[in-house]
């Protein structure tokens, strides 16, 4: 007989996780409409144009466009692709290294570019004129290829900064990743005139770096790590130049894309974290394996369809909403999992969007003048 545990492509290591805490459930995405549902396959990165379009990257390697003609009906176009198209992109994961797909996402260049963090493709740039692409890095200096390039930061001088989740697995194994416990994540430095290359390791060892986005100061970068349930801090300049710092933790859910927010009614300043899973009482999956790498890497040995992987995971719908200083303020919940496996929200023209990295639909729910506003107010005054 074949020994899951001998045959496993990955060797798991113990790793310590935050304890589980309490969650105090509330309906605020209950009431969220799914878009284009079984047109716009895991749409995992939103990002906002000077027209209040949302372009965002689909698991059939697509980017796409959605935004309201002049009746105020919602559409979308397609923009073009980070891979082939050919039959069963978007419905196969194991077609994702020939179709794309497209994590992160940053406009540059004042809005006449998209850079686009392709998990299999590299750190790409379509220019939206022209909607041609062209690969800006696959490799990095003095080290390992691109593995699983995840999330975008640009600063003003065109200095790019990447999460690299895992160094051993790619975008459709990801799981691997989070089950093995092991901390090859990197954050990496990039320029448009690399070469093809990235050209240094900002930092490395992280377990499994997911969104990035600048601080309202601009000086810190912050890093959803997945797994960890923590915020990471590396600062650019300042008394902290250089240095990796826990800017939030005990995060109730795991970790993907993380955005600035400005709470309307205050104007406080404060960040949006999309979780895709819970991680509070009274049970999480990993949690409860993380004490034991024999048996995780036996998960990862089973001969069993890798969806398997996630669907042992209980599904939960949840946006998480810190202040300025790190500490998470409030949440804005589906208990019922509708609505679930978020990646990240944004407020546009009066609408929550949320993206999912897994499902077949952008959600909208409305939000001037709701329950789910009055509750993020009053959290933030």
């Amino acid at each position: 007989a074949v020994v899951p545990y001998a045959t496993a492509p990955l060797e798991a290591e113990f790793v310590v996780l935050p304890p589980l805490g309490k969650l105090e459930p509330n309906g605020h995405l209950e009431a969220t409409e799914h878009l284009f549902e079984g047109d716009l396959i895991g749409p995992e990165a939103l990002v906002v144009d000077s027209t209040g379009s949302i372009i965002t990257g689909l698991a059939d390697g697509r980017i796409v466009k959605v935004f309201s003609k002049d009746d105020g009906q919602v559409t979308y176009e397609t923009l073009g692709r980070t891979g082939e198209e050919v039959e069963g992109c978007g419905a196969d994961i194991e077609l994702e290294h020939i179709c794309g797909r497209p994590l992160g996402l940053k406009l540059s260049q004042g809005g006449k570019t998209l850079l686009i963090a392709d998990g299999y493709k590299g750190l790409l740039e379509m220019d939206l004129a022209s909607r041609e692409i062209s690969v800006l890095a696959t490799e990095v200096e003095g080290g390992p290829a691109l593995t699983l390039p995840n999330a975008i930061e640009e600063t003003e001088d065109g200095t790019i900064y990447l999460t690299d989740t895992s160094t051993e697995v790619r975008r459709n194994r990801i799981f691997w990743a989070a089950i093995s416990g092991k901390s090859t994540g990197r954050l990496l430095k990039c320029r448009r005139d690399g070469g093809g290359k990235c050209e240094g390791l900002v930092t490395e060892g992280l377990f499994m770096p997911n969104g990035i986005v600048f601080d309202h100061d601009r000086r810190c970068l912050l890093i959803a790590m997945t797994i960890l349930g923590e915020v990471k801090r590396y600062c650019l300049e300042g008394p902290d130049k250089g240095v990796m710092t826990t800017f939030a933790k005990n995060l109730p859910g795991t970790l993907d894309n993380i955005h600035q927010f400005t709470e309307p009614k205050s104007g406080k300043k404060g960040y949006v974290v999309g979780m895709g899973a819970k991680y509070a009482k009274p049970f999480s999956l990993l949690n409860a394996l993380q004490g034991f790498p024999s048996l995780r890497q036996w998960i990862i040995g089973l001969p069993v369809p890798y969806e398997l992987n996630y669907k042992l995971i209980p599904p939960y719908g949840m946006l998480g909403f810190l202040d300025a200083e790190g500490q998470l303020v409030q949440t804005l919940q589906d208990p019922t999992a509708r609505t679930s496996w978020l990646s990240e929200g944004i407020v546009v023209n009066g609408s929550l969007w949320m993206g999912t990295w897994l499902h077949p639909w952008i959600a909208r729910r409305d939000f001037t003048g709701t329950v789910a506003e009055k509750a993020l107010a009053a959290a933030f005054e």
